[in-house]
């Protein structure tokens, strides 16, 4: 391998670290949207299920139970709000990371087809001197008869 080709295949496993580490850092973003989202799914779950709660009381004239479901509506009313902060802030985290790992994941295909050319260029090298050898041999043989 020339001195050449292990740059290109040191740069080509630099260029694949970085498209792993964007990789991972989009991951953990979308991880942590996800996260919030399915927070907010209990959330709801829980106030549709305060809300029928109190209804229930209410019909059945319990003011306790009321009370208490409630209380309930309300705190998950208050976590939603507080969740839906959290989530548009990291929801804002999603697209740079998603644009960062897209670069590197075109740099990295970039440096691969550079690689790979650069190969297809040592193999056409190869095989022309080895043509040519071939070519000395059968011509200095050709020589040698002819004398």
């Amino acid at each position: 391998m020339s001195g050449k080709a292990r740059r290109l295949d040191r740069l080509l496993a630099i260029r694949r670290l970085g498209e792993d580490l964007d990789r991972g850092t989009l991951a953990l973003a979308l991880a942590s949207v996800a996260e919030v989202e399915a927070a907010l799914a209990r959330q709801e779950t829980t106030l549709a299920d305060a809300r029928l709660a109190a209804r229930r009381a209410l019909t059945a004239g319990d003011r306790g139970e009321w009370l208490m479901a409630d209380a309930q509506t309300e705190v998950a009313g208050w976590n939603r709000g507080r969740l839906d902060v959290l989530l548009e802030t990291r929801a804002v985290e999603v697209p740079p990371a998603m644009e960062k790992f897209l670069e590197s994941r075109r740099e990295h295909e970039q440096v691969k087809q550079l690689v790979e050319n650069a190969q297809q260029v040592e193999e056409n090298e190869e095989g022309r001197r080895a043509q040519a050898a071939s070519d000395d041999w059968f011509l200095s043989r050709r020589m040698r008869r002819a004398r």
